[in-house]
């Protein structure tokens, strides 16, 4: 929670203060450079706009699936739970197992005065299938969308990304992959445009 709210307030303030610090980061450009770094901050600023306004609305929606399958089977603090679980989906892959298996675990306890087998294995059931249609959505709905509205990026490329991301920096790496790497392919797009392999790679971008 500490850290979620330090991320919100340093976002605030930087998103508020954006001019101030563009003017800063200009003026350590050489002249040469400074209208290629202008335009190139305006497509980075547009990407991840965009990028975090369709992460909010994927942690949104798992949120509202992941409340209801919890309120269902009576998990105690449902939308703190929730919440927390569709946080996680954050970070790709490794997020969405953590969510159910917490999930899962907090249901086991909030009925720990039922019997196992008859009563709470039916409501641990309940809640995979709650996070099995919150994935599908955000598998074949909120990524999609995500993506192709961002990053239009071949999800091959988003998977390998990720992957390499994980490996070189763990979770932390996972998170930030996928923005770092639109942000990479604009600053390529706009100072070595006329790199054939550049050109190929970042058509779309």
């Amino acid at each position: 929670s500490i850290g979620l709210f330090s991320v919100l307030f340093m976002t605030f303030f930087m998103l508020k203060d954006s001019d101030s610090l563009q003017r800063f980061f200009l003026a350590a450009v050489p002249p040469v450079h400074r209208e290629g770094t202008i335009r190139s901050l305006g497509k980075i600023k547009d990407i991840l706009s965009r990028y975090f306004v369709g992460l909010l609305l994927q942690i949104s929606v798992l949120f509202v699936i992941y409340s209801i399958t919890l309120f269902w089977v009576g998990t105690e603090n449902a939308l703190i739970v929730a919440f927390f679980c569709a946080l996680f989906n954050i970070v790709p892959y490794v997020g969405p197992i953590i969510g159910a298996l917490l999930m899962a675990l907090l249901t086991i306890t909030s009925h720990i005065e039922m019997d196992f087998s008859q009563e709470i294995l039916p409501l641990v059931g309940y809640v995979m299938i709650g996070v099995t249609v919150g994935q599908l959505v955000d598998n074949f709905f909120s990524q999609p969308y995500i993506y192709s509205s961002s990053i239009r990026s071949h999800p091959m490329e988003i998977f390998v990304i990720i992957i390499a991301a994980g490996l070189l920096f763990g979770i932390a790496g996972m998170i930030v992959a996928v923005p770092g790497y639109a942000v990479v392919k604009v600053l390529l797009k706009e100072f070595f445009r006329d790199n054939g392999f550049v050109r190929a790679w970042t058509k779309g971008t």
